[in-house]
């Protein structure tokens, strides 16, 4: 039981130091937040960002793992919540949710940049979330449209759809180029049906 209490206490504090670091960071950015400014907001001693973290870059790669994380597995909940039966629309809904979600979030995708990736979801999960990108995989395989391909064809497909929003949000929701997200979005859709057909 004691050990549970402290692998609780440590996961604890490196929740603290993240939760710090993501407001300081969206308050000053990167650049202006020093190491300092983390520790006292999670009320910490310097040393103990240490025994988590080697530097900023590193809180703030862990902080873009998790938050694109969650928003893939909130798309994909959300799109399993509408019971969608047809492949398309719901690949199509699944993106929209992630295009909405950043819609509402600027400061977030702000933060984060250009780096909500897959690659990133995948390192999250592997870190025993398995789960998640287990199912994620499966639903996408249950698909009439699907079952041609293997599990690593599907896997290269989700990461290809994932990186193209991620950068597509970015840019035109940020830096309104080449226009804003609700024009881009027909093109988007049409890019993404070409690659799942």
């Amino acid at each position: 039981m004691a050990q549970r209490t402290l692998k609780q206490q440590k996961e604890q504090k490196q929740d603290d130091l993240l939760n710090s670091a993501y407001h300081c960071f969206l308050n000053k950015g990167l650049a202006k937040t020093t190491i300092d400014d983390i520790v006292r907001r999670a009320q910490v001693a310097k040393g103990t960002f240490y025994l988590y973290f080697h530097d900023k870059e590193d809180i703030m790669k862990h902080l873009v793992i998790q938050i694109s994380s969650q928003i893939v597995i909130r798309a994909y909940t959300q799109t399993q919540e509408q019971k969608i039966t047809d492949f398309l629309p719901a690949v199509l809904f699944f993106i929209d949710t992630i295009i909405e979600y950043f819609k509402s979030n600027k400061d977030l995708l702000k933060l984060i940049e250009r780096n909500f990736s897959w690659p990133l979801v995948v390192e999250y999960l592997s870190e025993g979330n398995q789960a998640e990108i287990n199912a994620i995989l499966e639903e996408l395989l249950s698909y009439p449209q699907m079952r041609r391909l293997d599990q690593d064809e599907a896997f290269r497909i989700l990461y290809m759809i994932v990186e193209l929003v991620g950068s597509v949000c970015y840019s035109s929701i940020i830096e309104e180029q080449p226009a804003s997200i609700d024009h881009l979005k027909p093109t988007l859709y049409r890019m993404v049906e070409k690659m799942l057909m």
